[in-house]
């Protein structure tokens, strides 16, 4: 039997993973966890975000986001018994004072900051008021700064601005058009505090990510109002550069390829976040995974078909 240094990925062997895909995407993700951790004592990832469809959503504004309470607690209850912390998406930039008395929301926070035995637990934020009511009735909790905020507050490229949001928030993501900006990652001195995504499927300097986001942001606000025309809505707010992402070249997705990862690992980051929530199933995230996360080789690879053998048993 292989051990977890024989399957961990080799040419980034530090590195530490945020899987996308709680109140979506559990039974899988929990399977692939405990799959790895039984067989090989190898502990694939110790962060998950997401959140059930809210008010304070946005990024992913998905019919099949929508949970009932059972399930919700049945969710936290399975990533408390495993100590995984987890990152509350709450990423809506227009939350106003009546959109924070919110009882889904204040909830989860509440059960977020008491139940949180690696310490980990945060939320992923773009809102200077929600900030504001998390620090000061949630203080245990970990302040995340999303990718949201920096393109609807143009910060791309900014290195001030991401300083700026580093003396303010315990952890921020860096736009992914900055994940090749080389020259302004190098002076991000606390490397520990950024975390970077991998393999987001979104066209390269995308001019309508402010756009797209702003429409996902609006809607969320009202989805129980969209009921009828969610397709509709799903429909509209799909990626208008469909053509590219369906090209060929380094132009073609955000996602990174090994070159790139490399280059960010040497930079010092260690911490990478794999998106899937967005997802209606979890087959892309799960290939992700096993593609970042383990080495490149033959012995691996039966190790990868076997355990994707056994996933048929949950699908």
């Amino acid at each position: 039997m292989k051990s977890a240094n024989d399957i961990r990925n080799s040419d980034w062997p530090e590195a530490q993973w945020d899987l996308s895909g709680i109140f979506s995407h559990d039974r899988e993700l929990i399977y692939f966890h405990d799959y790895f951790l039984k067989f090989f004592q190898f502990k694939p990832f110790n962060l998950v975000h997401g959140a059930p469809l809210s008010t304070w959503n946005s990024g992913r504004v998905l019919a099949h986001l929508l949970r009932s309470n059972e399930e919700i607690e049945l969710c936290i209850k399975a990533w408390q018994e495993r100590r995984v912390g987890m990152d509350l998406t709450f990423s809506n930039p227009y939350i106003t004072e009546e959109h924070l008395k919110e009882t889904l929301c204040n909830s989860l926070l509440e059960v977020a900051e008491r139940v949180n035995p690696t310490g980990l637990n945060g939320v992923i934020m773009a809102s200077d008021l929600l900030y504001r009511h998390v620090k000061e009735r949630f203080p245990k909790l970990k302040t995340v700064s999303s990718i949201l905020k920096v393109s609807m507050e143009r910060g791309q490229g900014k290195l001030d601005y991401y300083l700026r949001l580093a003396d303010l928030y315990d952890k921020v993501m860096i736009h992914p058009n900055d994940n090749t900006n080389y020259k302004l990652l190098e002076k991000l001195e606390d490397k520990n505090k950024f975390e970077l995504i991998v393999n987001e499927n979104c066209a390269r300097d995308c001019v309508l990510r402010r756009k797209h986001y702003d429409s996902l942001s609006r809607t969320a606000l009202n989805f129980l109002g969209y009921t009828d025309r969610f397709d509709d809505l799903r429909k509209k707010n799909a990626c208008g550069r469909i053509d590219i992402l369906l090209g060929q070249g380094g132009q073609c997705t955000t996602q990174l390829n090994r070159q790139e990862m490399r280059t960010l690992y040497d930079l010092g980051f260690r911490r990478f976040k794999v998106q899937g929530r967005g997802l209606h199933n979890s087959g892309g995230g799960i290939m992700d995974m096993l593609r970042l996360m383990f080495n490149e080789d033959e012995s691996t690879d039966v190790v990868k078909v076997r355990f994707l053998e056994s996933m048929r048993n949950i699908m």
